[in-house]
């Protein structure tokens, strides 16, 4: 007896999940489709309780932000690297960094005057390679940006992460600099390597546009309206060429695609931040968010608006023990902006 109550109990613990379907069959009757799908939605498991708070999950998923950082304002380092630094002189050009362009948002100085930005963040960059003269034909730095997963990278790549001792990298650049402005292999470059108020140059590649046609893509005025008897040729480019000739030159501008192209703009640094190497640069940037800019110092007549503030060669290099604040923000002019002379309202011989 006791063999045929184990037995049973071994049997009815193996059969416990019945089904709707054998349930009704031991009733002699047949399930219907209903009783089927109610039961199927009872077994299933989800993740959410119903199906609207799913709905609304995703609904909401846009508006949904996470917890504000807390930012400290000093940061003290422990240990500095093994850079000395060096007095510019005449032709000393100093490496640039790369950097991911986030989005734009609007900052207010002191004045109380808004200022478009553009937020770029300095993600794990490095210095990969050093390129000299004697090995290379020119001096430049091999810079390394951000993180790839090791299987998407090639052997040579990997063997340069090797020998620098860092991880894979995403994308990897090359700057030009002089003789005194190297920097060793292995060292990591941070926003404070700018001076907030400085104008630097943001070379990126902008965003694709598709095909279009010349108004768009050129600026073109295009044509005039029907009433000045323009006919069909409202946003036409008119005329290509000359009979002479009778050919189009190489590189008119023309309807075709408005694709990426590189541009360099000029930027000015508004506000660094060194917790989460955030860059912020006043105006608008070339490229998609999440897009590759190079950002250098300026050139030419440019880089006379930087006379006055002194960078650091070749880099930032902290002192041991001092406080630096963590976000660092560009003077306010010294004329308030809201300051209008004041003009009456009416002319003495009105």
């Amino acid at each position: 007896s006791s063999s045929s109550s184990s037995s049973s109990s071994s049997s009815s613990g193996r059969n416990a999940p019945a089904t709707a379907a054998t349930t009704l069959a031991v009733n002699n009757k047949q399930p219907s489709s209903m009783q089927l799908h109610l039961h199927a939605a009872q077994q299933r498991r989800s993740f959410y309780a119903s199906k609207w708070q799913k709905r609304l999950g995703h609904l909401l998923e846009g508006r949904r932000r996470p917890a504000p950082p807390e930012i400290k304002e000093k940061e003290v380092f422990d240990s500095s690297p093994d850079i000395l630094p060096v007095k510019p002189v005449l032709g000393s050009k100093r490496t640039g960094l790369l950097a991911y362009k986030i989005g734009c948002m609007g900052l207010w100085d002191e004045w109380g005057e808004k200022h478009m930005v553009t937020v770029c963040q300095v993600d794990r960059l490095h210095v990969l390679r050093k390129l000299t003269i004697q090995r290379d034909g020119y001096e430049a730095l091999q810079l390394g940006l951000g993180y790839r997963s090791a299987h998407r990278q090639s052997r040579p790549e990997l063997g340069l992460y090797i020998k620098a001792g860092v991880g894979p990298k995403h994308h990897i650049s090359e700057f030009r600099i002089s003789s005194d402005c190297m920097l060793p292999v292995g060292h990591q470059l941070s926003v404070r390597h700018f001076v907030p108020g400085q104008w630097c140059f943001v070379s990126g590649m902008t965003k694709t546009r598709g095909y279009h046609g010349p108004m768009k893509r050129w600026g073109f005025s295009g044509g005039g309206s029907d009433v000045r008897g323009h006919r069909q040729s409202h946003r036409a480019h008119g005329s290509m060429g000359q009979r002479g000739a009778a050919k189009i030159w190489k590189g008119k501008k023309s309807h075709g695609h408005m694709g990426p192209d590189p541009r360099c703009v000029n930027a000015q640094v508004f506000r660094i931040e060194a917790e989460r190497n955030l860059i912020f640069l006043k105006g608008s940037l070339p490229g998609f968010k999440g897009g590759i800019i190079k950002i250098h110092d300026a050139r030419g007549s440019t880089a006379l608006k930087n006379k006055h503030i002194r960078l650091p060669y070749p880099t930032f290099i902290p002192e041991v023990g001092v406080e630096y604040p963590v976000t660092i923000e560009k003077p306010p002019p010294e004329r308030d902006p809201f300051l209008y002379p004041e003009q009456p309202l009416y002319q003495p011989n009105d």
